[in-house]
């Protein structure tokens, strides 16, 4: 019975994914950041949220230095779940990725501009900050192809009925 709820409800929300490139994308960046967030923690599942930060920096790869705390962590989480719980409704979606972007590249900007932790809080270095950017680009760009006119002429701006 419990399994026939949940096929049904997984069902449901595959489908909603998938009804436009929009929608499938912003699953794949909600994916993504949820995925972030929770490396983050496995990493160093140590970290502090308050005021005595702790940050953990790892060589990813062998030689791309990764500087996470739980702060961060938890930014990449939040951010990740919002985006799986949006894609479903198109205009969810494109206001997702319109409020995503700029967040993250300010986010970014704020990174850049205090060489070190994001307002005292959030753990992260030169590297994060270019991922941070390329994010937030990644978002806005899906908010700027979603408003691009169509062959037909129409534009795939969501419908405010969602």
């Amino acid at each position: 019975m419990y399994f026939d709820k949940f096929r049904t409800q997984a069902l449901r929300y595959v489908n909603a994914v998938l009804e436009t490139p929009l929608q499938f994308w912003v699953f794949v960046l909600g994916a993504w950041f949820t995925a972030n967030g929770i490396v983050a923690f496995g990493i160093y599942p140590d970290m502090a949220f308050g005021s005595s930060m702790r940050s953990c920096t790892i060589q990813f790869l062998g030689f791309i230095p990764v500087t996470v705390n739980g702060w961060h962590a938890l930014f990449h989480l939040l951010t990740g779940l919002a985006g799986l719980a949006l894609a479903p409704a198109r205009s969810r979606a494109y206001t997702y990725t319109l409020l995503c972007g700029p967040f993250y590249l300010l986010v970014a900007t704020l990174g850049f501009a205090g060489h070190g932790p994001v307002l005292h809080m959030m753990a992260v270095d030169t590297f994060g900050n270019i991922v941070h950017v390329v994010e937030g680009l990644a978002a806005l760009a899906l908010c700027i192809l979603a408003t691009a006119p169509t062959r037909t002429g129409t534009t795939a701006v969501p419908s405010t009925s969602d």
